[in-house]
């Protein structure tokens, strides 16, 4: 058998300071294993999903039982806390014999969030780090295909042992540079904020229900249209989570490097057709334009008669056939205080009445997903916000916007030190 092992390390040499599984595997076994490698089921498509290591080993140990025996023989030291943490890990089960574990290139990521209603503590609370692993391989003996082909299904399509990078879009703002000389001012788009995607996980509860979904699922294919323009209006009370929805709305928009994101001032309405702006617009075709609490600026007022007949023109106008704008505007009045020209068939595309309140059934189903924990405080119809102001206060920690970068530079910069140890305890 040794003879044979030699060989074996001899055509297949092991990757550089990667742990030789196949020839432990070989040497405590006897037998040449199968292998598989399991990746955590994407959602959606071009998502940045990992394994927690930590969830993942609690949940073989749990369910299977752990055996130690084998050593950790790579180490990391992690910059940040100032301690050694695994970076490969090789793990058998306790009860299961001719099964091997490899969890391989563990390492750090920053700012990701669940994938499931379940929360995931820190590794490290500072900056939210998480130690990962991207995939996971089973070592094992042929008659342990069966129990294997289980283990790989749960641990793949279980959620609650992964964390997902929150997909991010860029929203800029729009201003105007002071008149200079008495001539007209220019205007600017500056800026680059991100708009993290928050969890959402069940639209219709929390937003109205089947209807909802409609209008969502038309404004999501709206958004995704090239050379396209319209409007699309969502009203309801303060509070109702319009806000909320367009954070996720904007991250249902698949190419965003094609689609300028580009939020207006509403008190700026007036100045939709101005020729300083429109040369703007004309460089920068296929954009949204996101108008909050437009009210003042699309009601039935003379004052506001110049803003409403400025945004059909740039809406579904002759203007609209060169620039393709698209427009999305919020507002908190009831939807007959507004001008009836911006509800005309054709350049509406969607319109849509946030509920003021939930149910107590849906504001309770919310709350468990979100990860309120006495969701039976809930005794009567709640807006949306108050829900979320409920959320107990590891949640709250966990999903704090403080800087959406997804790797720590000093993380990806620490050492590593090699041995037989198993490395200090968290």
């Amino acid at each position: 058998m040794e003879e044979a092992i030699q060989l074996v390390k001899k055509s297949y040499p092991p990757a550089h300071n990667e742990i030789p599984v196949k020839y432990l595997f070989l040497s405590k076994y006897g037998q040449f294993p199968q292998k598989i490698r399991l990746l955590p089921v994407e959602k959606e498509k071009g998502s940045q999903i990992v394994f927690h290591v930590k969830t993942v080993l609690d949940r073989l140990s749990d369910q299977y039982g752990i055996n130690n025996e084998l050593p950790i023989i790579r180490r990391y030291f992690h910059q940040c806390s100032k301690k050694y943490y695994t970076t490969q890990q090789v793990v058998s089960l306790s009860n299961i014999n001719g099964i091997l574990i490899h969890l391989n290139q563990c390492h750090w990521v920053i700012n990701y969030t669940n994938n499931s209603n379940k929360s995931i503590e820190p590794d490290y609370v500072q900056d939210h780090h998480y130690l990962v692993v991207e995939q996971i391989y089973l070592f094992y003996l042929n008659e342990h295909e069966n129990l294997v082909q289980k283990l790989a299904h749960d641990l793949i399509h279980d959620d609650t042992l992964s964390l997902i990078q929150p997909k991010v879009v860029n929203l800029c703002f729009l201003g105007r540079y002071k008149d200079t000389c008495n001539g007209p001012g220019s205007f600017y788009t500056r800026g680059n904020t991100l708009i993290k995607k928050p969890y959402i996980s069940n639209l219709a509860v929390s937003y109205g229900g089947h209807d909802f979904l409609r209008a969502h699922n038309k404004t999501v294919t709206w958004l995704n249209k090239k050379d396209t323009n319209g409007l699309v209006l969502l009203h309801g009370a303060p509070g109702s989570g319009k806000t909320h929805y367009i954070r996720y709305l904007l991250n249902c928009i698949v190419n965003t490097t094609e689609k300028s994101i580009i939020y207006f001032p509403a008190d700026m309405i007036n100045e939709l057709t101005n020729p300083a702006l429109l040369l703007l617009l004309i460089g920068i075709p296929n954009s949204l334009l996101i108008i909050e609490d437009a009210e003042s600026s699309l009601t039935r007022t003379r004052a506001s008669s110049q803003a409403v007949s400025n945004l059909l023109n740039l809406s579904d106008g002759l203007l609209s056939d060169g620039i393709h704008i698209q427009i999305l505007a919020t507002f908190n009045c009831p939807l007959e205080s507004l001008d009836v020209a911006l509800l005309r068939p054709g350049r509406l595309v969607v319109q849509y009445c946030f509920p003021a309140t939930l149910s107590i059934e849906n504001a309770r189903n919310l709350a468990e997903s979100i990860g309120v924990s006495n969701i039976d405080q809930i005794d009567q119809p709640l807006p949306l916000a108050n829900v979320y102001a409920m959320k107990d206060e590891i949640v709250n920690e966990q999903e704090q916007d403080e800087g959406i970068s997804f790797s720590c530079r000093k993380c990806s910069s620490s050492k590593y030190c090699d041995g037989d140890g198993e490395g200090e305890e968290e």
